[in-house]
């Protein structure tokens, strides 16, 4: 039986609280499906995880969860507002966080195999194991986050934006390329994400790897009729504004007599207001206590993401579950889906539109690539067969 000991910013949970707290969950199922890995977590709870939580955590991973201390001075400056005081951090404010003597000794006695390290920020807590071998998953590369902003347009239009994202760049490039080791391998979800880490660091051992899709159920995949429903999910945020409103301002309204809309998230009230007045059958659910069921209700989701990095969960959650997913090139990087044979792709509203246009035409074409799409995400981002990959590694490394 293989060893895991997981040092962790957030308390891994089923679906992301308050962070990306739902990866590393998903990849210990994983593992567990396997049967030949246990673990032990050490989490800083920077997502807040009540005991409650904690406990269905450790019950359903069958595992120990150890809550560390955060430092003193991060939990004043959030009491007395200081968080402002970054700008006079050379590395982002979470790299300083540290491990006590005593969380060091209990990690060492637990006597892993592997040193599961989540969360780019904590990179730098491999110093203590080094006669260990180490994973240290991103999952992904905020450097490169910051550097994408900063090539938009629309993001840079004011000069406070570029002071910020150029200031949260050089932190971020700065702790990525002080802070990485040569006998750890650094894991992230996304392949661009690697190979901008690999750029940084060329001797670092870099792996990307897929990330695994969460909850799925099954679904006959035939299209709603008189009209195909598409599905905005998410909440109307910095990551799809900009390329929703571009699409949303010239959508077709003839298209209308084919489809209705539903905007799953918070946000999008003032656009449900907007495409009613034009025409359109449209809903908002803010909220769905279960979001499976109501994803299933519908038959395409429309992710026009225009920055982000690593792999977009949500679009994973659509396609798995037997949505036709229609997104950006960035809603569909790092899914092993390909345009026009398991996804579509589009680059410009009026391509949206072309394709909207053709599927309206041809429902039973594009009914096959949704189900081509969910038979690619099951396969290929599969829990057991990711976990697989990434815990495997320490039989192909070489310290």
């Amino acid at each position: 039986m293989r060893r895991v000991a997981l040092i962790s910013l957030s308390t891994p949970t089923f679906n992301n609280v308050r962070a990306a707290s739902a990866l590393p969950y998903h990849l210990m199922l994983g593992a567990e499906a396997c049967g030949d890995t246990e673990f032990e977590i050490w989490s800083f709870n920077i997502n807040d995880v009540k005991e409650q939580e904690i406990k269905e955590t450790e019950e359903n991973l069958k595992t120990k969860v150890h809550l560390v201390d955060k430092p003193w001075w991060y939990r004043w400056m959030f009491k007395l507002h200081l968080v402002f005081l970054r700008i006079l951090f050379r590395y982002p404010l979470l790299s300083y966080f540290r491990l006590s003597d005593q969380s060091v000794k209990d990690i060492a006695d637990y006597r892993p195999d592997i040193v599961w390290i989540y969360g780019e920020e904590l990179f730098g807590l491999a110093r203590h194991f080094k006669n260990i071998k180490d994973i240290a998953t991103g999952p992904d590369c905020e450097s490169m986050y910051y550097h994408r902003c900063l090539t938009k347009n629309w993001m840079t239009d004011r000069l406070s934006k570029v002071m910020r994202y150029a200031f949260a760049y050089w932190q971020y490039r700065g702790m990525e390329k002080e802070h990485w080791q040569k006998r750890v391998t650094y894991h992230f979800v996304g392949e661009r994400d690697a190979a901008f880490f690999k750029d940084l660091r060329p001797e670092a051992d870099v792996r990307f790897i897929r990330h695994p899709h969460y909850a799925w159920r099954t679904k006959t995949i035939r299209f709603h009729s008189p009209k195909i429903r598409l599905l905005f999910a998410g909440r109307y945020d910095l990551y799809c504004q900009h390329g929703t409103d571009d699409l949303l301002k010239v959508l077709d309204d003839d298209l209308g007599r084919s489809f209705e809309i539903t905007f799953l998230g918070k946000g999008w009230d003032h656009w449900c207001e907007q495409l009613r007045a034009r025409g359109w059958t449209v809903s908002i659910v803010n909220f769905a206590p279960d979001y499976i069921e109501e994803l299933q209700k519908h038959d395409i989701q429309v992710n026009a993401i225009d920055i982000g990095t690593g792999t977009k969960g949500k679009v994973l959650d659509a396609i798995s579950n037997g949505l036709l997913e229609l997104g950006t090139p960035y809603a569909l990087e790092n899914i092993a889906v390909k345009h026009g044979e398991s996804c579509l792709i589009f680059h410009s509203p009026s391509e949206a539109i072309s394709l909207l246009k053709d599927i309206a035409a041809c429902p039973t074409k594009y009914e096959q690539i949704a189900e081509k799409g969910q038979q690619c995400v099951l396969n290929e981002h599969a829990r057991k067969k990711v976990a697989t990959e990434l815990f495997n590694i320490i039989n192909t490394n070489k310290h």
